[in-house]
């Protein structure tokens, strides 16, 4: 046989293999969200399925894979599985570490930091000490031993994706146990995976030529992981807006996602190769890139890519266990032991300390209960001990055994199968969780009711295209609870969609730019569909949301302007810019007039193109919102950039206003077709301005143009 016929034969192996795994894996992951358990369970048991101790030793025939599709390893063999196909799933244990850090939200983990570090720190310690605990129970060995310290390093981890899910389904997850629970899961991961690396550190070089412990070495491997962790992420962090718009000069998402990943591959391998898990690496990466614009854009991309190879990664753990030792009793008893071990570890370790800040008892528990699934996370660990060697009696030995793996899996599906049941019937208990409530913090709930299910998808996919040309990038936390959240730089904001229902949960200063987004997507659609009449009234625009609820708003907006937004204004309303006394008598001539001093101070490229553009956009739907304001606006070719013109006309201009009233203000913004000039947030924060009825009499009793123009920025 050449050797390009026996490459030929292992790539057809391979294929076959993982075309068989992929299919389990949907075909298991499914069932288990059947019977309510998360799907990582079912590709898990997938792999013990058709692993080599089960069904994939058995013979398809004598030619056709003599040994199974999965045979059994040899004498020796440090793996159940091939070399490539472990490779493989290597590759999907850093894409599920790497969306792991992509998805952290470091605004919320720095708000609650204090409450997060200590429940973090309290249950690695406990839990730590717990699963090493146990290790010298198992193993009548020293704390030294790789054995124990991998034992307490399993107990230490926390799956906070099946957490997140219980909370996002109880409407819990940005209450006060939710965002600590979150919070203190980084907290929680970072301290797991130094230990890890801490720990691998220890096996080559924690012990003299004499086999004494060698604390001088321990000490520095530590303070080298620590430091090199900590540097990489702190460096990553002061650079990540230059890796972001590093990354954007690819162009397409489709390409700056995957070199995104490339990244994340390069510095995991670096991490390797410096004595720390690729695991490491690619959550720095990931870390790093959160608070970039481009990491909802990576997630997307990525999205295909973790489809694959993360199910592979969790069938492959299933097939490293050894089924045989299941029916060892020590295997069965310990793992059971470790279970429950692992259970109280973390709420003693995590709801102590909660207890000791503002939870309550109720509270406290609620947290301890949803840091208990262990899930992927013990996994990665669990595998990387399976393939770390140590000298045990003259013989190189993996960390973890076949009896160990099997007491780790034991621990790591009770776990995930406890938690759910157990903290949803916490979250179902009355009673607030805290003991003394926190003041309220300003999140605005925005509502829109539609329908349809026909209704709503059109809408969603018209904002979503709106909200990307205002900058934003979007990604689904949860896509099964129709989770989405939407980043642009500062500024983030979350949309629940229930059914055929939109609740956006903002910050009450970014209800202006949410209503004028969705009001310009309804308007739009309004065009071609007649059933969105009634949804995209101008009333919607104005100051009212879609429940019919008035939006009051804040002293800040009535009395003064923040001077960062006052600046930004400044570069849109240009002096000049402002009539004090228009005399058209309809909104199309209100525009022409507008456009002149424009057309005048050579603003605009093309001035018939903006006036046939805003006509042509007053077509769809009138822009005369009431109380007296018309917002005509469009984007053009006509400009380079965002501009806005305003004009009081003293009589008034008969219009198509909801309130029947004339029109005193005309506020008219154009913005370039072809960029992403967030100009319906403009036009909201100065819809949120003149909504007071105070403001917009004192801004008609101005005569001057230019106190009309300083009256606007500055309040």
């Amino acid at each position: 046989m050449t050797t390009e016929t026996s490459v030929a034969g292992a790539l057809a192996v391979l294929a076959i293999q993982l075309g068989v795994i992929l299919i389990a894996a949907r075909l298991c992951g499914k069932l288990a969200e059947k019977c309510r358990i998360p799907s990582v369970l079912g590709e898990l048991l997938a792999g013990v399925l058709i692993g080599p101790y089960c069904l994939g030793s058995l013979a398809l025939g004598p030619e056709l894979f003599p040994h199974g599709l999965f045979p059994l390893p040899g004498p020796g063999a440090s793996l159940s599985v091939s070399l490539p196909l472990y490779a493989i799933a290597t590759l999907g244990s850093i894409t599920l570490l790497f969306m792991s850090g992509l998805e952290t939200d470091l605004k919320m983990f720095f708000r609650y930091s204090l409450a997060g570090t200590l429940v973090g720190t309290g249950g690695v310690i406990v839990s730590f000490l717990f699963g090493a605990g146990l290790g010298l129970a198992m193993y009548h060995s020293d704390f030294t031993d790789p054995r124990v310290l991998f034992l307490g390093i399993l107990s230490t981890a926390t799956s906070v994706g099946i957490t997140a899910r219980i909370l996002s389904e109880k409407k819990s997850i940005d209450s006060p146990e939710g965002t600590t629970i979150l919070s203190a899961a980084v907290i929680d991961d970072v301290l797991g995976i130094i230990c890890l690396a801490v720990v691998i550190g220890l096996v080559d070089g924690g012990k003299n030529h004499s086999g004494a412990v060698n604390w001088g070495q321990i000490g520095i491997i530590a303070v080298k992981s620590i430091s090199i962790w900590l540097g990489a992420t702190a460096v990553g962090l002061i650079f990540a807006h230059r890796i972001a718009r590093w990354l954007k000069w690819f162009g397409s998402s489709r390409v700056f996602g995957m070199a995104g990943f490339a990244l994340a591959l390069i510095v995991g391998g670096l991490f390797e190769e410096v004595g720390l898990a690729m695991i490491v690496g690619a959550y720095v990466m990931g870390l790093c890139l959160s608070k970039t614009d481009v990491s909802f854009g990576i997630q997307r991309v990525l999205a295909g890519v973790y489809d694959f190879l993360v199910p592979v990664f969790f069938v492959v753990m299933g097939m490293l266990v050894d089924v045989r030792v299941m029916t060892d009793r020590d295997v069965l008893f310990y793992g059971i032991l470790f279970s429950i071990l692992a259970v109280l570890a973390k709420i003693i370790g995590c709801a102590l300390p909660a207890w000791c800040l503002n939870f309550n008892l109720r509270g406290a528990v609620r947290i301890g209960m949803g840091m208990i699934p262990r899930g992927e996370v013990a996994l990665i660990i669990a595998g990387i001990g399976a393939t770390t060697m140590m000298t045990l009696n003259g013989k190189q030995v993996p960390i973890i055994d076949s009896k160990l793996f099997g007491v780790a899996i034991i621990m790591t599906l009770v776990t995930t199968l406890a938690a759910p049941p157990l903290l949803a019937m916490m979250l179902a208990a009355k009673g607030a969780g805290v003991r003394k409530p926190h003041p309220e913090e300003g999140s605005t709930h925005t509502l829109y009711v539609f329908g349809s299910e026909i209704l709503s998808d059109l809408v969603l996919r018209a904002a979503l295209q709106n909200f990307r040309q205002e900058g934003f990038r979007h990604s689904a936390i949860d896509r099964e609870g129709g989770l989405t959240r939407f980043v642009r730089e500062s500024t983030a904001f979350a949309l629940r969609i229930n059914g055929n229902n939109f609740d956006f949960e903002s910050g009450h200063d970014d209800v202006p730019l949410i209503r004028s987004v969705m009001y310009e997507t309804l308007t739009e659609l309004h065009y071609s569909l007649s059933k969105l009449q009634l949804l995209a009234s101008p009333e919607e625009y104005a100051c009212s949301n879609s429940t019919g609820t008035a939006h009051k708003p804040s002293a800040k907006s009535r009395k003064e302007i923040d001077p960062h937004l006052a600046h930004e204004l400044e570069k849109v309303l240009l002096p000049g810019m402002v009539i004090a006394d228009l005399h058209a008598k309809n909104i199309p001539d209100a525009a022409a007039e507008l456009l002149q001093p424009a057309a005048r101070a050579g603003k605009l490229k093309h001035p018939e193109q903006c006036l046939a553009d805003i006509l042509s956009r007053e077509k769809i739907a009138s822009t005369c919102v009431g109380s007296g304001i018309a917002f005509p606006h469009a984007r053009t070719t006509g400009v380079g950039k965002l501009i806005c013109l305003v004009g009081i006309s003293r009589q008034g201009i008969p219009g198509a206003a909801p309130d029947d009233q004339p029109i005193h203000l005309v506020v008219l913004t154009l913005a370039p077709e072809k960029c992403d000039t967030p100009y319906l947030e403009f036009m909201g924060r100065i819809a949120s301005r003149l909504h007071d009825r105070q403001f917009r009499t004192e801004l008609l009793d101005e005569t001057d143009a230019e106190a009309i123009r300083d009256r606007l920025l500055y309040g």
